[in-house]
């Protein structure tokens, strides 16, 4: 059987309690706080009551010299006839700190991966790693390569089509061509011995393709697609190679018939 404890108890118990405490009445106002939350927040009068008592389920509080601690906010009612909200401040900084570690672990994976994870093509980073030595291949033998930005665009957001898209590209490329993507999920196409001009044509044959491709296996998509080509020139590298074909299509896009843009 339990029984309720003294008043002078409980407030004894209240005062040595590690856990940060602090009492609201009805309208948000304090009428009472324990040690520790005077210890860690300061004073009632200079407290940052929007910023630490508003409807929040966490705060993030940083004292005078110390590094930003992160607390979870759980609350109780006393009951009784002039209720008060007992909220505690409950530590989870190094919870919190463990979970932006992981993220940032995951955001330098993803960096560091070389394939798109819904195609399985390579990403804008490997495609970057596979373009440089047939840029240098070009530039010793001066032979032509091409790049294409094809941007493919469907209502919603369907990975599968996008699948499907990827895999209707290789089959029609020759095995030497490289399809990938960049971070904008368009489609790159790397064309070694092609041509500017040759590369523009297998861009518009390709784009024909599609809309049929489209038509026939997904009739309920309105697709639209547009490219950008670029071919090689001296000064290029690998990076300047993408970023003019980035910015032929841009320019394409940006014009009212959205024609190809070559650059």
């Amino acid at each position: 059987m339990s029984e309720t404890l003294p008043p002078e108890q409980a407030l004894r118990l209240i005062d040595t309690c590690p856990i940060p405490m602090v009492m609201l009445d009805s309208q948000g106002a304090i009428r009472a706080c324990n040690p520790a939350f005077t210890s860690l927040f300061g004073q009632s009068g200079t407290l940052e009551q929007d910023k630490l008592l508003g409807d929040v389920a966490q705060v993030s509080w940083k004292a005078s010299g110390t590094q930003l601690h992160h607390y979870a906010v759980h609350r109780s009612n006393t009951g009784g006839d002039d209720p008060l909200e007992v909220r505690y401040f409950i530590d989870i900084t190094r919870q919190v700190m463990l979970e932006q570690s992981q993220q940032a672990l995951r955001k330098e994976l993803r960096e560091q991966s070389l394939t798109d994870t819904a195609t399985g093509l390579l990403n804008q980073r490997g495609v970057m790693l596979a373009l440089e030595p047939q840029v240098a291949r070009s530039r010793r033998y001066n032979s032509p390569i091409s790049v294409v930005t094809l941007d493919v665009q469907w209502t919603g957001k369907d990975d599968a089509l996008r699948k499907r898209v990827a895999q209707h590209l290789k089959d029609q490329l020759r095995w030497a061509d490289l399809v990938g993507c960049d971070d904008t999920q368009c489609f790159l196409l790397v064309l070694p011995e092609t041509a500017q001009e040759s590369a523009r044509r297998l861009a518009e044959k390709l784009r024909k393709r599609l809309l049929e491709f489209a038509q026939g296996e997904f009739p309920a998509q309105s697709l639209s697609v547009a490219y950008g080509v670029s071919g090689w020139q001296r000064t290029d590298n690998a990076s300047t190679l993408l970023k003019r074909s980035a910015l032929a299509l841009q320019q394409a896009r940006s014009g009212q018939d959205q024609q190809p843009v070559a650059l």
